[in-house]
């Protein structure tokens, strides 16, 4: 039990709410497992298996089975997961893809819940191709809210035979933000947890974005965000946007910023402005990220901001990228106060040395706190 322990006290666990609730249910068949080696097996079938993943052997029996019980299913299957993110584990998600095919073929209904993550451009191109095909059996959906680095997948959870197919992965660190690298595998039978776990993935899928078939492609794709407010603080970034990249220090030309405006309100329509002028720069941070990081930015950022395309300038070159223009607002003024939207702005022309920014902010009359005194 000592591994599983190890895997389920990892932070990336914190945010699995209900279903990782299911994990005392799933420790107790494992020890029921463990202890059945011990004695001659049931004449009955094992209602739980147990899979060490970091086992290449182990790993690819478990895949098998995965894609068997999907083959082979009734009537509905429910999977929750990443995807995979590189192009060498083609063999194991093309077998997935071509068992989910078959199911569909029997008229199979298929929802698979995405999680995040950039992902592997084939894998993308065959989910894209499935809801094609499909468009009547097959949906794939986008949850914002999921946090936890786990796979789930439930077959035939109203039939007589339900399978629950868990694969827990630990967090470890990736281009855009920590990955998940497969650890622990169960396979469970078991009505009443197939049962609870379809009454929630149902509701997920409900509240989840619905995806196009362009929408599943465009998950392989990465994107530049260039941030000019508060966004230019890695502390703000890593809040909205975790999985995002720093790519540094970039500068926008003809448009302007503002300070006064930005002062004034958080989201002031005239903080940042377009006008063609080249004489006319100021800089911001850039950020490299995944479809998911921008889509699940833009739904923070909506309410009060714009969605548009730039061209910044990194190190000299330019480069297409996306930034967010204030909406008209009809807020009053607001006096500035500790805490507030402008803090951010500091921290972030402070933490990129951008002397401009900061001069420019000294003279509209933001306030900066004294530097703390040197060691001694």
């Amino acid at each position: 039990m000592s591994q599983l322990s190890r895997i389920l006290s990892e932070p990336a666990w914190q945010g699995l709410g209900a279903i990782i609730a299911l994990t005392g249910i799933l420790m107790t068949l494992r020890w029921d497992f463990l202890r059945s080696r011990r004695r001659p097996p049931p004449p009955v079938e094992q209602r739980a298996e147990y899979f060490d993943l970091t086992d290449e052997t182990q790993e690819r029996e478990y895949y098998k089975k995965l894609a068997a019980s999907i083959r082979n299913a009734k009537e509905t299957v429910y999977r929750v997961g990443r995807g995979f993110h590189h192009e060498r584990n083609s063999p194991i998600y093309r077998a997935l893809l071509q068992a989910e095919e078959a199911a569909l073929v029997n008229n199979v209904e298929i929802v698979r819940i995405q999680v995040g993550g950039v992902v592997a451009a084939s894998w993308a191109e065959g989910y894209a191709r499935l809801l094609e095909k499909y468009p009547e059996q097959f949906r794939m959906v986008a949850d914002f809210e999921y946090t936890g680095h786990s796979d789930i997948a439930v077959v035939d959870p109203r039939g007589r035979n339900p399978l629950v197919n868990l694969l827990f992965e630990s967090r470890e660190p990736g281009r855009f933000g920590p990955v998940g690298r497969a650890k622990i595998g169960f396979i469970v039978r078991d009505t009443n947890a197939a049962g609870d776990l379809h009454h929630l993935l149902v509701e997920q899928a409900r509240k989840s974005q619905a995806l196009t078939p362009q929408g599943i492609r465009d998950l392989s794709r990465t994107y530049v965000y260039f941030g000019w407010g508060v966004h230019m603080a890695s502390r703000k970034m890593a809040q909205d946007a975790p999985g995002s990249q720093r790519l540094g220090v970039a500068i926008l030309r003809r448009w302007e910023r503002n300070i006064t405006a930005m002062i004034d309100r958080p989201a002031d329509r005239t903080t940042i402005v377009e006008t063609g002028d080249a004489d006319d720069w100021f800089d911001g941070v850039a950020y490299e990220m995944s479809w998911w990081e921008k889509e699940r930015l833009t739904r923070l950022e909506r309410r009060a901001y714009e969605e548009v395309p730039v061209t910044i300038e990194i190190n000299g070159r330019p480069v297409d990228a996306f930034t967010f223009v204030p909406l008209p607002s009809a807020a009053s003024r607001r006096e500035l106060q500790s805490g507030s939207w402008i803090d951010l702005v500091k921290e972030g022309a402070l933490e990129n040395d951008m002397v401009r920014l900061l001069t420019d902010l000294r003279q509209a009359g933001v306030p900066f706190d004294p530097p703390p005194p040197a060691p001694l």
